[in-house]
């Protein structure tokens, strides 16, 4: 079987590596790309496209309608259908897994292998379980910053215990002394905090790197990474100008440097990934976004949302205890429960749907999925949240009380569109012919075509042309 490496890089769209990959500092991402066949995928999934659904689509070969995968914090059980690391294990291979999406539990990664599930697990488990510390730290990190990253930290235990883990997970003294000098820093300018979380990349490619083993690599490999995705949603208009009208930043400071803090990021990665092929060159390479972002302009947005700052509180007003619910990890502006009592999720369910805010407007959207329930809070106008208190079963709530808060919050200035980037690098095929027509391609053709590569080697990477859409 030929070795896969597939750098899962969130939501990159073409027109903002084409906007980059030419200056000097992104020399990595340059020479990838230039000696790697290109492609388009195409997220063929219905309904708002969201990562934790496209990711599955394009790892399980069908779209969301098939594999029912809806929202962070859905019971695995009620998955359809296999991921492609799932399928290489049946296979005999052994994988690699860090941070794909829905990769919750894990599963034994076979001989070289390892397994680190996604940033929204359920537990710390991952492969080995050495890794166990450095996951409960960065499951912590995730809770506490939301859309509205905080200078908060976690409890002093679970950092202590966190950190103690970090030489033997892979962590080095170099990133070690760069987190330090970004928490320094930001004591002299709270500015730089919005760096914070393009660290959790730093991170975890240190425990990537430690892992992989190029010259004895796992049959499958995969990297997630979010760090650039969540800059292009709040900062394009800083990296894209010319699409929003002049005033747009009314702060006047550009988060552009942010954009490019992010890339070099990833050049970085992939100057190490450059240097495992030419250690194997059967090493086939896969840079892939499973869908991408562009401009959108949101002039109705006001600047301020509702957010949720304290689950339980929002909890108990459903009549729910603390007992009778787990809080599961969610992407804001969403949060996310399992009740495995039917009677009481269903009295939730209906509790906080019918929630209404000024002018009798329904604010709270709930879906349920096994015994999960997925709620998300949506925005309001400004004057239908104008006053102090929302009604729960036709009693007025302070905002507080419920553990809500009104905060101000920039609107994102991109966001989702199906077309994403893809392109796929192998040491062997550098002296022949290069297809970078960036040809478009269902995102749910991609793990078939993989299995194949896996099987057949780099000789078969030209065929994923011949399922362009």
């Amino acid at each position: 079987m030929t070795p896969i490496l597939l750098l899962e890089i969130n939501e990159i769209p073409w027109r903002l590596i084409d906007r980059y990959a030419g200056r000097p500092e992104f020399a990595s991402i340059r020479r990838f790309l230039g000696q790697a066949h290109q492609f388009t995928t195409i997220a063929v999934d219905t309904g708002e496209l969201s990562p934790w659904v496209t990711w599955p689509t394009l790892h399980r070969g069908m779209n969301n309608e098939r594999h029912g995968i809806k929202n962070l914090g859905q019971d695995p059980a009620t998955f359809k259908g296999k991921p492609i690391w799932e399928d290489i294990r049946e296979q005999g291979g052994s994988i690699g897994i860090c941070g794909s999406m829905q990769s919750w539990p894990p599963i034994d990664p076979g001989e070289n292998g390892f397994y680190v599930p996604d940033t929204f697990a359920h537990d710390e488990s991952c492969r080995p379980s050495y890794l166990n510390p450095l996951q409960a730290l960065n499951l912590s990190l995730v809770g506490i910053n939301g859309r509205v990253v905080s200078r908060a930290l976690p409890g002093a235990g679970r950092i202590l215990s966190g950190v103690s883990s970090f030489a033997r997970s892979g962590i080095t003294a170099g990133t070690c002394a760069r987190i330090a000098g970004q928490l320094l820093g930001e004591f002299f300018d709270r500015s730089i905090t919005v760096r914070r979380p393009i660290f959790q990349t730093i991170l975890f490619w240190d425990v990537f790197r430690k892992h992989f083993n190029a010259r004895r690599p796992p049959q499958f490999s995969t990297f997630f990474t979010n760090h650039i995705a969540g800059v292009m949603h709040r900062y394009w208009h800083d990296v894209f100008p010319e699409d929003f009208p002049k005033g747009t930043n009314a702060a006047g400071l550009s988060r552009e440097p942010l954009m490019r803090f992010s890339l070099k990021v990833l050049d970085d990665m992939l100057a190490e990934v450059l240097e495992w092929a030419a250690i194997n060159p059967e090493l086939v390479v896969i840079f892939a976004s499973s869908m991408g972002q562009d401009t959108i302009h949101r002039g109705y947005h006001e600047g301020v949302e509702v957010v949720v700052e304290d689950l339980t509180l929002l909890m108990s007003c459903t009549g729910i205890s603390r007992e009778d619910y787990v809080p599961l990890l969610a992407m804001v502006p969403q949060v996310a429960v399992e009740i495995e009592n039917s009677e009481k999720r269903a009295r939730a369910h209906r509790v906080l749907a019918g929630a209404l805010c000024g002018e009798g407007r329904a604010f709270i959207g709930v879906q349920e999925i096994g015994s999960s329930l997925s709620i998300t809070v949506h925005t309001p106008t400004l004057k239908q949240m104008s006053g102090d208190s929302f009604f729960i079963e036709g009693r007025a709530v302070g905002w507080s009380e419920a553990g809500l808060r009104k905060q101000d919050i920039e609107a994102g200035t991109a966001y989702h569109i199906p077309e994403g980037s893809l392109a796929v690098y192998c040491e062997q095929m550098r002296r022949g012919p290069l297809n970078q027509l960036r040809s478009r391609v269902n995102a749910d053709c991609v793990k078939d075509w993989m299995l194949t590569v896996s099987r057949d080697g780099s000789r078969a990477i030209p065929s994923l042309a011949s399922v362009s859409s």
